[in-house]
């Protein structure tokens, strides 16, 4: 019976989530608010009966009352947020806090799964999070002067990735982890962890690109703004963090592009980094990138060393294959077989027991995410708060398709996390303060755009308003004025 329960929960919440999938992109067509607003509402309620139904096969097959109370955390959490920030912010995107929520979710789900413990840790700090970078959007309405300090983003942004360089074992000091050293230990007497300052830079250096070109595009501006971006590239290549990196320029090429629309800049600084790249790979690749070329040789063969350095991507590609469409099943897989199945490889884990099919939505949903980020962007009226969405939206959707690219073998593997599914500290918090930094962007843009039509309409009834006929003696007495 219980077999029976959990193959109908599997395939029902395939379909569930399947129509959700889709309604992340019907949606946008949507103009009359009623109908928009039915659809988002619709969209809460498959939130969570899909959650329900994974939930529900967790526990008819583990038998354990830890994930009914995680999972009444998690519900409790979820309905508290959506309706207490929409009634305080009500220019917030419900989109946005729906695909928001529901890809934690989806994290809570996969990493009950894999590790109960981490599952716990990934919730309790996704929700001190979101309590507290709930105030971003307030802060960004009490605070609109945030374009005039791009120099203290840029200067601070470079100290900051630097800190991982503190040597010793003191109470801060920096961490090697995978061949690279970009993660910061802190270790406390009552508690330690550890955190990647790039996570958190990266939004920084959203806004210094962003302010430094909205307040010129010309050449010497550009000048300025390129020698920032080297200098945090350039860091993080000495931290051997090709990734973060990677990740870095893509956004500076997008947003300078996006903010000057000349593909002079963009060809220019693909060709410069291809130039660099291959100069500083020839000279320090034994220093600094023997790492990357393990990385490099297994994505081309992992076959040749499957059990040593292939046998990560070997397993990756075993797990997404013997999945299928529909998936093993929860609980049914092997995941243990993933190295870092937690946090790099937890797509992988995702397709073999939800299937191809929900990996396919899953990638979807990600993209629906970017393309309403950039649908905030589009309706900004300020250069600053338009190139700041646009480039957080390639902020959130590249790693995307570096955690996927790597897990399906599709590029090599970079060691970057699926954003809000994945386990880590680092990368839950600054990608939840990233999707309040867009939230307050929309809430600004909208409060404009209402500020607008209220005077629009003003005008109009002004126009429309009956003239008062003029009475004999205002009319004597205009021609005597007139005279």
């Amino acid at each position: 019976m219980v077999t029976v329960i959990t193959i109908i929960a599997q395939y029902v919440s395939i379909i569930l989530l399947a129509i959700y999938g889709w309604s992340c992109f019907s949606i946008f067509r949507c103009k009359e608010k009623h109908a928009r607003d039915k659809k988002l509402t619709q969209q809460i309620i498959l939130i969570f009966s899909i959650h329900f139904l994974w939930y529900l096969i967790l526990f008819m097959k583990l038998e354990s009352m830890k994930i009914l109370l995680l999972y009444g955390g998690e519900i409790l959490v979820a309905v508290l947020y959506m309706v207490l920030y929409h009634r305080y912010y009500k220019h917030s995107s419900r989109l946005i806090t729906n695909n928001m929520c529901f890809l934690l979710l989806i994290g809570y789900t996969m990493l009950t799964r894999i590790n109960f413990n981490l599952a716990v840790k990934q919730f309790l700090i996704s929700t001190v999070s979101l309590v507290i970078v709930s105030f971003i959007p307030l802060l960004m309405l009490k605070n609109r002067n945030l374009r005039n300090y791009y120099f203290v983003y840029g200067i601070l942004g470079i100290i900051t990735l630097l800190t991982v360089f503190i040597p010793g074992e003191g109470i801060i000091h920096g961490l090697g982890k995978y061949g690279a050293r970009n993660w910061l230990a802190i270790d406390l007497h009552f508690v330690n962890f550890s955190l990647q300052p790039s996570e958190f830079v990266k939004i920084l250096f959203v806004f210094f690109v962003a302010s430094i070109l909205a307040k010129s595009t010309e050449f010497r501006q550009i000048l300025i703004a390129t020698a920032f971006a080297v200098g945090h590239i350039g860091v993080l290549v000495l931290e051997k963090d090709l990734g973060g990196a990677l990740i870095f320029f893509i956004i500076y090429v997008s947003m300078l592009y996006i903010a000057t629309r000349r593909p002079l800049y963009f060809f220019s600084c693909m060709g410069g980094a291809c130039i660099l790249g291959a100069i500083a790979f020839l000279l320090f690749r034994q220093k600094l990138f023997q790492h990357v070329m393990v990385r490099i040789n297994n994505w081309i063969d992992p076959w040749s060393d499957i059990d040593d350095s292939g046998y990560q991507i070997a397993q990756s590609l075993f797990a997404i294959g013997s999945g299928g469409w529909f998936g093993s099943g929860l609980n049914e897989g092997m995941p243990q077989s993933i190295p870092v199945r937690e946090s790099d490889f937890i797509f992988s884990v995702f397709a073999e027991e939800m299937g191809t099919l929900a990996a396919l939505i899953l990638i979807l949903i990600c993209f629906s995410v970017f393309i309403g980020f950039i649908d905030v962007s589009m309706k900004c009226k300020h250069s600053f708060y338009k190139n700041m969405a646009f480039g957080f939206a390639v902020c959130y959707i590249f790693p995307v398709l570096l955690n996927i690219g790597g897990a399906t073998k599709f590029i090599p593997s970079t060691g970057v996390t699926l954003p809000l599914v994945s386990y880590g500290l680092s990368s839950v918090t600054s990608t939840l303060i990233i999707f309040q930094i867009i939230q307050g962007i929309n809430i600004i843009s909208s409060k404009e755009a209402e500020k607008v039509e209220r005077e629009k309409e003003k005008i109009l009834q002004r126009d429309e308003s009956p003239k008062i006929p003029l009475t004999g003696k205002t009319e004597k007495r205009k021609k005597q004025n007139s005279q």
